[in-house]
């Protein structure tokens, strides 16, 4: 499909999973690059004067490690958009939240628009069907 052929929905929804695909893909590898224990260390003197103990501050180091460029891999290949822009939106409320418990409410207010975005996209994605429903009939009711 061409895009200057596509409806409005479908052509957001492609310009979102594009340039929101490549900046995780982007952040994601650069953290990567930059060492990962470089990163785990980092969270963990950020994190060192508030309640949670480091070893769920460490697990969630690494989340972010892996999930910031598999996200952005998964957005630009366009593959059950909905559960990708869904999962992203879950990333970007652990990091608000994250951000809240620093009380660095600059990056609480960025987070929470990054979710809403990914909630947005995630509403205006097509509803990906079961497994079941491609592989069933309607007579056995599955999906009915």
């Amino acid at each position: 499909m061409k895009c200057c052929e596509m409806d409005s929905r479908s052509f957001f929804l492609l310009g979102s999973r594009v340039f929101f695909g490549v900046w995780l893909l982007y952040i994601g590898i650069g953290k990567i690059l930059n060492g990962p224990t470089n990163f785990v260390a980092y969270l963990l003197t950020e994190f060192a004067t508030v309640w949670p103990p480091a070893y769920l501050i460490t697990i969630l180091a690494w989340i972010i490690l892996i999930a910031e460029p598999v996200l952005g891999f998964l957005l630009l290949l366009g593959k059950k958009s909905r559960c990708v822009w869904t999962l992203a939106a879950m990333l970007m409320f652990t990091l608000m939240f994250g951000q809240t418990l620093l009380m660095k409410f600059d990056g609480v207010a960025s987070n929470w628009i990054y979710c809403i975005f990914c909630l947005a996209c995630a509403a205006l994605s097509n509803p990906e069907s079961w497994a079941c429903c491609s592989e069933k009939t309607e007579k056995t009711g599955c999906c009915s």
